[in-house]
C-alpha cells in the first residue's frame, strides 16, 4: 500500500525581469502585443514546464463570428468585390482572420454546386449569375411595399379631399346659409 504524501504548496512562477512583464501584460487581454518572451517558464514541483504564449493568450470570438453562414456571407461580399470574380483563398484567408480549411469549407460547396470554378490550387473564379444586383432583390421588395403604402395612403387622401369638397358644396349650397357672409368669402 503506498504513503500518501501531506499536501504542499506548489511554488509560484520563477521571476525574472522579462516574465515579470509578461505576467502583468497578460492580465490585460488588450495589450497582449509585444510581449517580450514567447513563452512562460513555470516550476512545479521541481519540473519546469513551458508554456506558450500564444495557447495560454488565446481570445476567444463570439460563435457567431465564425459561423460557416457569417463567413459565407462575408466570402460573397469579397467575390462581388474581387475584379473578374477571382479570389486568391490564401488572401481572403488573411481578410477573413480564419484557417484556410475553413474557406475550402466554403469553396467547395460552391463548387460542388457550380457556382465557383478552380483556377489553380489557391485560386477561384465565381462563374454563378451576375452578382451586381444579388442585393437588390430584397430592396426592391421593400421598395415595392412602401409604394404601395404610400398609394394606399394617397388614395385615403384623395377620399377626404372629396369628402371635403362635397360638405363645402353643400354648405355654400343651402338657402339658410345665404344670409350669412361669411360663406361668400369661401
Amino acid at each position: 500500500m503506498s504513503q500518501q504524501r501531506p499536501a504542499r504548496k506548489l511554488p509560484s512562477l520563477l521571476v525574472d525581469p522579462a516574465e515579470e512583464t509578461v505576467r502583468r501584460r497578460c492580465r490585460d487581454p488588450i495589450n497582449v502585443e509585444g510581449l517580450l518572451p514567447s513563452k512562460i517558464r513555470i516550476n512545479l514541483e521541481d519540473n519546469v514546464q513551458y508554456v506558450s504564449m500564444r495557447k495560454a493568450l488565446k481570445v476567444k470570438r463570439p460563435r457567431f463570428d465564425v459561423s460557416l453562414v457569417y463567413l459565407t456571407r462575408k466570402f460573397m461580399d469579397l467575390v462581388r468585390s474581387a475584379p473578374g470574380g477571382i479570389l486568391d483563398l490564401n488572401k481572403v484567408a488573411t481578410k477573413l482572420g480564419v484557417r484556410k480549411r475553413r474557406v475550402y469549407d466554403i469553396t467547395n460547396v460552391l463548387d460542388g454546386i457550380d457556382l465557383v470554378e478552380k483556377k489553380s490550387k489557391n485560386h477561384i473564379r465565381w462563374i454563378g449569375s451576375d452578382l451586381s444586383n444579388f442585393g437588390a432583390v430584397p430592396q426592391q421588395k421593400k421598395l415595392q411595399e412602401e409604394l404601395s403604402d404610400l398609394s394606399a395612403m394617397e388614395d385615403a387622401l384623395d377620399e377626404l379631399i372629396k369628402d371635403c369638397a362635397q360638405q363645402l358644396f353643400k354648405l355654400t349650397d343651402d338657402k339658410e346659409n345665404e344670409r350669412y357672409p361669411l360663406t361668400l368669402c369661401l
